[in-house]
């Protein structure tokens, strides 16, 4: 079961780093505007929808994550 909990959190740090790398990007993007100020503005928030993906793909291997540690701590 360790051997699980320990993939599942590397899953889970690449997705939430991926995630929050795009987060930042967009915010970037959208504050210092280097593209002109619509097209900044566009692709910041397509970024920021995108974001959105990982981080629910890491949401999701968190809460795996706490189903797997809470079954091994019942059967201890």
């Amino acid at each position: 079961m360790e051997d699980t909990l320990t993939v599942m959190q590397r899953t889970y740090r690449k997705f939430f780093g991926v995630g929050m790398l795009f987060l930042l990007i967009a915010f970037a993007l959208v504050i210092w505007q280097p593209f002109g100020r619509n097209s900044s503005l566009i692709v910041g928030l397509i970024l920021f929808a995108a974001a959105f993906i990982p981080l629910e793909m890491a949401r999701r291997i968190a809460r795996r994550m706490a189903l797997v540690a809470m079954r091994e701590n019942r059967k201890a």
